[in-house]
């Protein structure tokens, strides 16, 4: 008889370097190119690598890295000249899409195999296609697969790996390993045929009287111990091993053999002496050690100790209403029993010890348990860096000018200033002992007052700079005349780096910042003072998974006071809650916010202002524009266990 056992493969599949392989393709442009432009496409390999490059004079180049991280893991990337290129992915079949918006790099005809030949791994081929205005970078997969894509400034990664097949749980059948045996019989009792098999294979078989019947037997090239498993199973027998010694009995029989023998072994149990053992805990909680030994053994009402002759700090066992938390999250295999019936369990939690009296070899079970249990818990760094990034421009530009005029020889007869009450005093004003028409008249001095003196008062109110004209005793005219104008720059970049430092799956808050009082009324008509807080906040959850990798919950919020006058204080607040894996010791970006506010302001006056080139007399101009940015990485690193 011929037995064929399977044998395991491993194929490794490795690239082979190549020499560099350039096509040169030739594409149009718009009307408005007077003539076609070459484009070039440069695919170079190295053991692993390709790389792949896309030069064209009218658009920004790209670069296509692609690196076999595994059997199964393959990984792109997009470099671009400009980060603020639009990118959109998506799946169609085993093809990947990649267009990269307004990027009107040259087209590429037909399939561009690289390397000139087909990939072994799951990525067969790289095209790239003009469509519009846009470029499209079509990656063929070999087959059926997942992606995962992110962006870091102007680098677009894509890792590419073959769909998990879903497991299924199947029962996996029993191997036969016994001589093969062929046999024949029309009417043939049990006993008989346990005999043969007995002396076919040098076997101790044992059958108990109650073994009886008979059979039809026919087998041809069976092993003789899946024969033997086929007759018992026909007959309703079971068979126990001891040493190498095989007995034979009814079902029945043996199911009440094991439970006389359970019998005897509890009431074996309760003859044991009991011991009683102090276990001082390293690590683990006492009290929620109890709860697991408690529960694990199946006792709702153990045994209670004594209270008067235990101290104040410890605690008898009772019924735990939930399982606590350091339990489940150990997920340890436990004995069906633990504590015997007779066994009670207490807790000093002063120094953190176990307190337990039951046999020796419950004491053996508990102590395995505890071996297991009472080990440290790994830790885990946080450290979140909140960068916030301003610049800001502002340009103003205004004017002041006044117009006072009392009259040709001071007759009076007409009168210009900037309001009545400049009127007014024009029509008082006389210059000091002058002489008109043969008599003598003494005037008082006249002062120029502001702004009752300016016709257009729109200067700015804390210039970086100002110049100033004036004209006086023109035919009795004056004019006064002021330009001013102010542009300011600033950039600021503030860092906030809250570091924190907790168990795995232990939740942990660190928060820094003020308290902002304010007033509200109170149930009986008065005042009362309140606080409200604007915080920098860290509340974060690791959790590390079995490939040292950390999944962290966050949540982060920044709140800043932003007083807006008046006495009114608002918190500018900046919030995140996420939930994401991370290497140990890599950093990724969460997220960020980026604000751009441009202002526009003229203040003129009507009609005056719109004219050309004198209007700028009459008109003051601002303009600002306040960019900010708000970028926030987390680095999780591994402590090492003490």
């Amino acid at each position: 008889m011929m037995f064929f056992r399977p044998e395991v493969y491993q194929l490794r599949l490795k690239f082979r370097a190549m020499q560099a392989l350039t096509l040169a393709v030739t594409t149009s442009l718009s009307s408005q190119v007077p003539a076609a432009t070459s484009a070039l496409i440069n695919v170079q390999e190295q053991p692993d690598t390709v790389t792949a490059k896309a030069f064209n004079s009218f658009a920004a180049p790209y670069q296509i890295d692609y690196q076999r991280l595994s059997e199964n893991q393959e990984m792109l990337q997009i470099a671009l000249d400009n980060p603020d290129t639009q990118i959109e992915i998506k799946r169609q079949g085993n093809t990947l899409l990649v267009r990269l918006k307004g990027v009107t790099a040259s087209s590429v005809h037909g399939s561009m195999p690289v390397l000139g030949q087909k990939l072994t791994g799951l990525l067969q081929r790289i095209e790239a296609e003009q469509r519009g205005k846009d470029t499209w970078l079509i990656f063929t997969v070999s087959k059926d697969f997942e992606y995962q894509s992110y962006q870091l400034d102007n680098l677009i990664k894509i890792q590419i790996q073959p769909v998990r097949a879903i497991q299924q749980n199947t029962v996996t059948p029993k191997i036969y390993s016994g001589k093969p045996i062929s046999v024949d019989f029309q009417q043939v009792e049990v006993r008989s045929v346990l005999h043969l098999l007995s002396q076919f294979t040098d076997t101790n078989i044992v059958a108990t009287d109650q073994v009886t019947g008979s059979l039809m037997l026919n087998l041809v090239n069976v092993p003789w111990d899946q024969a033997l498993d086929i007759i018992l199973t026909s007959q309703q027998l079971g068979k126990q091993t001891q040493g190498n010694v095989i007995l034979v009995a009814p079902l029945a029989q043996m199911a009440k053999q094991r439970a006389q023998q359970l019998a005897i072994e509890q009431q074996s149990q309760a003859l044991m002496p009991l011991r009683s053992e102090y276990i001082r805990l390293n690590y683990a909680k006492a009290e929620d050690l109890q709860a697991l030994i408690i529960k694990a053994s199946g006792s709702p009402t153990p045994t209670p100790v004594a209270m008067q002759h235990l101290p104040a700090s410890t605690a008898v066992a009772n019924a735990p209403s939930a399982l606590p938390a350091v339990v489940t999250r150990l997920n340890l295999p436990v004995s069906s029993r633990l504590l015997s019936s007779r066994g009670v369990i207490a807790v000093d939690a002063r120094t953190n010890t176990l307190i337990i009296k039951d046999t020796a070899d419950s004491l053996s079970n508990i102590h395995a348990l505890i071996k297991q249990i009472d080990i440290p818990v790994r830790q885990v760094m946080i450290e979140v860096r909140m960068v916030s990034a301003t610049d800001n421009f502002s340009k103003e530009m205004g004017v002041k000018w006044g117009l006072l005029s009392k009259g040709v020889a001071h007759n009076d007869d007409l009168l210009v200033g900037a309001s009545d009450q400049t009127l007014a005093d024009l029509k008082s004003f006389s210059a000091p002992n002058t002489a008109y028409k043969g008599r003598n008249k003494s005037r008082a001095g006249y002062a120029i007052t502001r702004p009752d003196n300016l016709n257009v008062d729109l200067g700015i109110s804390n210039p970086a700079g100002r110049i100033a004209f004036g004209l006086l005793s023109m035919s009795d005219l004056m004019i006064d005349l002021e330009l001013s104008a102010m542009q300011a720059e600033g950039r600021g970049e503030v860092i906030s780096t809250p570091k924190i430092l907790t168990l795995d799956k232990q939740t942990a808050t660190v928060s820094s910042g003020t308290k902002i009082p304010y007033q509200s009324e109170s149930e009986g008509g008065g005042t009362t003072t309140q606080f409200e807080e604007a915080l920098l906040s860290l509340q974060v959850t690791p959790s590390i998974t079995p490939e040292d990798k950390i999944s962290l919950q966050l949540n982060i919020e920044n709140g800043r006071p932003n007083p807006v006058g008046n006495g009114v204080i608002l918190i500018d607040t900046d919030r995140l809650i996420t939930r994401v894996t991370v290497g140990d010791g890599q950093t990724l970006v969460l997220g960020g916010i980026y604000r751009n506010q441009i202002f526009n302001n003229t203040q003129k006056v009507p009609f005056f202002g719109d004219l050309p080139y004198i209007g700028r007399l009459f008109k003051q101009d601002l303009r600002r524009n306040d960019q900010q940015e708000l970028l926030i990485f987390v680095t999780p690193k591994l402590m090492q266990l003490p």
